[in-house]
């Protein structure tokens, strides 16, 4: 990898420490509504959101050097997130009342910790520098 191109690690961590806690956060919020409702909602959210930063960027990488990763690997992780979600939380529903927090948490922590690891993998496997 040639000098200065190397990615920045800590921005890279940083993002996915606060996507982390938005999509907890966006879970916990919606605690309250039906899951399958809440779980369509913020699905919608997850794959929506991907695309429209990805046109943001591409316009912007105009300008920069920066790689984007490609799309598909990104939508179909956020889709297996919210699914899984979905699964713990029904699991842990009959256990405690906490159900929607407890899966808040595990959310926002499998984004903060596995994202970068994640993004790194796709990022090879699609030949970035």
């Amino acid at each position: 990898m040639p000098p200065g191109s190397e990615p920045n690690v800590t921005g890279l961590r940083l993002a996915y420490t606060a996507a982390g806690l938005l999509i907890g956060g966006a879970w916990a919020y919606g605690r309250d509504v039906p899951l399958w409702e809440h779980a369509l909602r913020l699905g919608v959210l997850v794959v929506v959101v991907p695309p429209v930063l990805h046109l943001v960027r591409r316009r912007l990488r105009r300008r920069t050097t920066a790689q984007l990763l490609p799309l598909r690997p990104l939508v179909v992780a956020k889709v297996t997130l919210v699914a899984a979600a979905m699964v713990v939380q029904l699991l842990l529903t009959p256990l405690t009342a906490r159900a929607p927090f407890v899966t808040a948490a595990a959310l926002a922590a499998v984004v903060a910790v596995g994202g970068p690891r994640w993004h790194r993998n796709v990022r090879d496997a699609a030949g970035a520098p």
